[in-house]
């Protein structure tokens, strides 16, 4: 269905259904899950790997959030107003990450240039899906700054 974007799954919903007790262990792997279910099906993939109820103590929720992003989830909801700029923060390119992504880029096109189907940059091996990360985090960006203008606008 086109109207759907994103894909998230409730934790507190969940683990009510499966009699768990919702933390960050036990919500890993069903989250895990929708999140390659959001993959495959070309959706967001939205969340946090913890409850969404575990709002209050604001450093560890910067700490869930960035866990969640490195395992690739773009984004989650939140139940609190204060969750808001933290998840704006932590699921939004930083510009040291965009610079990064730029490098490898530009140094893959060089290489590309030059015969070569794969290049170092800062000591790591960089082809074609490193490339396509770079480039999706630089397109992430891009779409993320072109909504903030169109909000303040």
């Amino acid at each position: 269905d086109p109207r759907i974007l994103a894909l998230e799954l409730g934790g507190e919903d969940f683990a009510l259904s499966t009699g768990m007790v919702p933390d960050a262990e036990t919500l890993a792997v069903p989250k895990q899950m929708v999140l390659y279910a959001a993959r495959a099906a070309g959706l967001i993939p939205l969340g946090i790997l913890g409850s969404i109820a575990d709002y209050a103590d604001v450093d560890a929720y910067r700490i869930t959030a960035e866990r969640s992003r490195r395992f690739g989830f773009e984004g989650a909801a939140c139940i609190h107003p204060s969750g808001v700029p933290i998840l704006n923060e932590v699921f939004t390119p930083s510009a040291a990450q965009a610079e990064h992504a730029q490098r490898i880029v530009d140094a893959y096109a060089q290489a590309q240039r030059a015969g070569s189907g794969a290049v170092s940059v800062d000591g790591k091996m960089v082809d074609v899906p490193v490339v396509e990360r770079a480039q999706k985090l630089l397109a992430r960006l891009q779409a993320i700054r072109a909504r903030e203008a169109a909000v303040s606008s």
